[in-house]
């Protein structure tokens, strides 16, 4: 394959083993990815995304694999929050819906992390971006209503947005699923202090699922607009 015609993609690394399998996923079907992950504002030692990073180079060799560093979306974050912090819950409400802490962080976090990626696209050339998301998990940023804007959002800059392993269900599954590749399915991942998943396995209501939605058409996805219209700047940020 000539340089020209080599699928390249972006992958959204933590090192966890949803990115970890979606990495492998994205490699085996034809890619040369470029990994990255994330130091957010709940976030610590997102570091340990390096020890991942290194089996995955390991096994696949450095022509299919590469890593781009440890990024702060932190600047980006704080431009989706402000709205939300100097309304009161009556406010909330009426604007957006029922919106809880939990899912707004996520959402404004995730989008942070997108904006970025889609900024960083564009400087590279490249038109496809995965994610490990999966809709078991419960949060609102990885279910079907939120998949739609965000790859439809992505769709307007020419991008494709791939979740791979969105419909896996069971955990068994994927580490067996690791271990058919060679991989002890034990990894040492950043940690969020703040994602808060519903107990027992619950998905967020119809109503917290329309909020999430409300405030990124509203708020996030214009903001996002803007921010990749002047090339808010991201490769100062590199954190290794």
């Amino acid at each position: 394959m000539t340089k020209s015609t080599e699928k390249k993609a972006i992958v959204l690394f933590s090192g966890g083993k949803d990115s970890f399998l979606t990495t492998c996923l994205i490699i085996e079907s034809g890619f040369k990815v470029s990994m990255v992950c994330f130091e957010t504002f709940a976030g610590i030692a997102s570091e340990n995304a390096k020890h991942g990073v290194d089996r995955i180079i390991v096994r696949y060799g450095i022509d299919k694999a590469e890593f781009l560093g440890v990024y702060s979306n932190v600047g980006i974050w704080r431009e989706f929050v402000f709205p939300f912090l100097n309304m009161t819950p009556s406010q909330i409400l009426a604007e957006f819906g029922e919106i809880t802490t939990s899912q707004f962080n996520c959402l404004t976090c995730r989008s942070a992390m997108y904006t970025w990626v889609i900024i960083k696209a564009k400087q590279m050339g490249i038109n496809v971006v995965a994610d490990g998301a999966r809709k078991s998990q419960g949060f609102v940023i990885e279910l079907p209503c939120m998949m739609r804007q965000f790859s439809a959002f992505f769709a307007k800059y020419g991008i494709t947005l791939m979740f791979p392993i969105a419909d896996l269900k069971s955990d068994w599954r994927l580490k067996n699923l690791l271990l058919a590749r060679g991989f002890v399915p034990k990894v040492v991942e950043p940690q969020c202090l703040i994602g808060a998943s519903l107990p027992g396995g619950q998905k967020p209501s119809k109503e917290t699922q329309d909020a999430v939605v409300q405030y990124f058409d509203k708020v996030v996805g214009p903001k996002m607009n803007e921010l990749i219209s002047v090339d808010f700047p991201i490769t100062s940020q590199g954190l290794i």
